[in-house]
């Protein structure tokens, strides 16, 4: 006989697992466990529900980083290939900087694209390279004052090759010197300088230069009566192909010279300016530079022989007048007319005391040596000018300053010339030596570039 309580007790051992699994589970709930219930063996169903399957949470895919793509190493940029470097020398830029010692200028076509330290440019392996160690490098002198007609191109050569590279007519035949100024830059000879013509010289009759007794002077002069005809002849002067336009005032009272009138003077300058030509006055005398100044003139082509007032002085500077001293020429003149010991007693003294005052105002100093104005002078670096500047009392750095920033300033060729920087026409004059220590060297060239060919020496 088959025993009921051993017959029920599997069914009641998993009643009593049933009854623990829902404590356990009350208990992970909120709140306290409902109360067991006792449910008698004879209660339970005779099959336990069917639990449901409990699949497997699928495991989520792992996000996929992509690789960064490498990035590609630096393209090297390729040194750049220029015309021509100078390199190692000292730069006097005409700036107003110091000298800058192991420099580098770097030309490209006609002009300078580099001028710095040498450290800071680089350059492919096939660039052309000047070694200038101990030389130093500077711009292209400027004479702004000198008389070529009937010169051959061969005397115009001497300038260029002695570095410098620009010139100035100041006083000759218009029909001979702007033909020849185009035939020299359509040449583009770069041996020939560069030059700026004027013409004649706009004056009156019995006025300088008609009245000077040195018939070999190799100057041309126009004469006006009045301001009309002195307009008349500056738009003649223009249509013929001026730079610029010389007149003269001189202040030759002691001599009685025919003068230009204040109302003469100014029709010239007025009308020179509105066809963008700049006007430069020969002057003997203070009294002639102050009228001259005040009826607008942009440039005195000489030191006055007498002193130059102070406020002459301010109203130059105070109108962006320059000043060509031009004393070597007086002292040519002396020579050729056996005075010179009484020149240089006399006259020498208050040219130079000018020329300080004026450069310590802070006057534009513009060379010029008035070549040709007296029969045997040479051309080429005016050293005689420069030398006399010194004596003066002008450093070597004052000198080359004036000789190519200042003459480019009183040319109206600053944006293109007269100093060493980035984007200025490769004019360039290399020496051997130092200059600031000795100026004599400047007469010693080692090397001339114009628009960044070689020009010499």
């Amino acid at each position: 006989m088959t025993d009921p309580i051993r017959t029920a007790l599997p069914r009641t051992r998993l009643h009593i697992t049933l009854v623990h699994l829902g404590l356990l589970l009350a208990l992970a709930g909120c709140g306290a466990p409902p109360a067991p219930q006792i449910v008698l063996a004879d209660q339970l169903p005779t099959a336990l529900p069917v639990l449901p399957t409990i699949t497997s949470v699928p495991t989520p895919a792992p996000t996929v980083i992509p690789t960064p793509t490498p990035m590609p190493p630096p393209t090297e940029v390729p040194a750049p290939r220029y015309d021509l470097v100078l390199l190692g020398a000292t730069l006097l830029d005409a700036t107003g900087a110091p000298p800058l010692p192991n420099a580098a200028v770097a030309v490209q076509g006609a002009r300078i694209v580099y001028a710095g330290p040498a450290e800071g440019l680089t350059y492919s392996a096939d660039t052309p390279v000047r070694e200038l160690r101990g030389a130093t490098i500077m711009p292209g002198f400027i004479n702004a004052h000198v008389h070529v007609s009937g010169r051959s191109d061969d005397e115009l050569r001497r300038w260029t090759r002695a570095g410098v590279t620009t010139i100035r007519d100041l006083g000759g035949p218009l029909d001979e010197l702007v033909p020849r100024r185009d035939q020299m830059r359509a040449a583009g000879d770069p041996s020939l300088p560069r030059m700026l013509v004027a013409g004649p010289i706009v004056s009156v009759e019995g006025g300088y230069p008609f009245a000077v007794a040195e018939q070999a002077l190799r100057v041309a002069g126009v004469t006006v009566q009045d301001a009309e005809q002195a307009r008349a002849m500056i738009e003649s002067l223009a249509d013929g192909g001026a730079d610029v336009i010389k007149l003269a005032v001189s202040g030759r009272t002691d001599v009685r010279w025919q003068e230009l009138t204040d109302e003469q003077v100014a029709a010239i300058t007025g009308t020179a300016h509105a066809r963008g030509l700049r006007v430069s006055a020969h002057v003997d005398r203070s009294v002639a530079l102050r009228r001259a100044v005040l009826n607008g003139i942009d440039n005195a082509a000489h030191s006055p022989r007498d002193q130059i007032p102070d406020d002459v002085i301010a109203l130059m500077v105070e109108r962006n007048v320059s000043l060509t001293p031009t004393i070597s020429v007086y002292e040519a003149l002396a020579q050729q007319r056996g005075t010179v010991t009484v020149w240089r007693k006399r006259m020498q003294p208050v040219m130079y005391d000018n020329l300080r005052r004026f450069v310590a105002a802070g006057g534009t100093l513009a060379l010029g040596d008035d070549f040709g104005g007296v029969p045997g002078m040479r051309a080429g670096m005016p050293m005689a000018e420069l030398l006399h500047w010194q004596a003066a009392g002008l450093s070597p750095q004052q000198i080359i300053e004036a000789s190519t920033r200042g003459s480019a300033l009183a040319t109206g060729l600053d944006e293109e010339l007269g100093t060493v920087e980035a984007g200025k026409l490769a004019d360039l004059l290399v020496v051997q030596g130092d200059p600031l220590a000795d100026l004599n060297v400047l007469a010693q060239p080692l090397l001339v570039l114009k628009g960044g060919q070689v020009a010499g020496p």
